[in-house]
């Protein structure tokens, strides 16, 4: 299997971010698998909205220290900001609908802070799996980019994917997507773990 190239000039990464919804044209008005609809859709940098359940001690990050060290613990961090960001990468594209709360656990045990919150809350709601499920939906995407970004994202990676997405229904049809997302890693003892992951398309 040909790995795919992680680094592009970053004139491909600005293309990119430029033609932002290009390949997003699909009109469903979906459930959205891993927190990003079919349709385009975006959302502020790092934004990750309180449980509605939550009792308030635990809101906007006033979990205490002694719990959050223990949820917070990834299992296993990667060598490089590049290495995580490919393997998040991998795993947050390529799913079956029936899969999708296994593979968001997955990704919150490669996570810390809001990306982990993200995930976490991703794999407790079941609204979207069942509709998916029962149209057969599945996704497929590869990375074609992974670069630092600048300007307004300086501090943030860029991912760039493509991805198709197939099903039965109002997911038959649907054409292969270019999707740029924002993340953030962060550097523990053992190594780098996702700390943000923003799709903007």
């Amino acid at each position: 299997m040909t790995r795919p190239n992680v680094t592009a000039p970053l004139a491909l990464i600005l293309v990119l971010l430029s033609v932002g919804g290009c390949g997003a044209s699909s009109t469903t008005s979906a459930p959205s698998p891993l927190g990003r609809a079919f349709a385009a859709a975006s959302s502020p940098p790092g934004a990750a909205a309180a449980p509605i359940g939550d009792p308030p001690p635990e809101r906007h990050g006033a979990v205490p220290q002694s719990v959050t060290g223990k949820q917070d613990t990834p299992s296993a961090p990667a060598a490089s900001p590049q290495a995580a960001l490919l393997r998040y990468a991998r795993l947050y594209t390529n799913w079956q609908a029936a899969s999708l709360p296994t593979v968001e656990r997955r990704l919150a045990s490669l996570a810390v802070g809001a990306a982990r919150l993200t995930a976490e809350q991703n794999a407790a709601s079941s609204s979207a799996v069942a509709e998916l499920t029962a149209h057969h939906v599945q996704n497929t995407g590869i990375v074609l980019a992974i670069a630092p970004g600048r300007g307004p994202a300086s501090g943030q990676w860029i991912v760039v994917t493509q991805e198709q997405s197939t099903g039965t229904g109002p997911y038959a049809g649907l054409p292969p997507t270019l999707h740029v997302t924002l993340a953030s890693t962060e550097h523990l003892n053992r190594g780098w773990v996702i700390s943000g992951w923003t799709p903007r398309t």
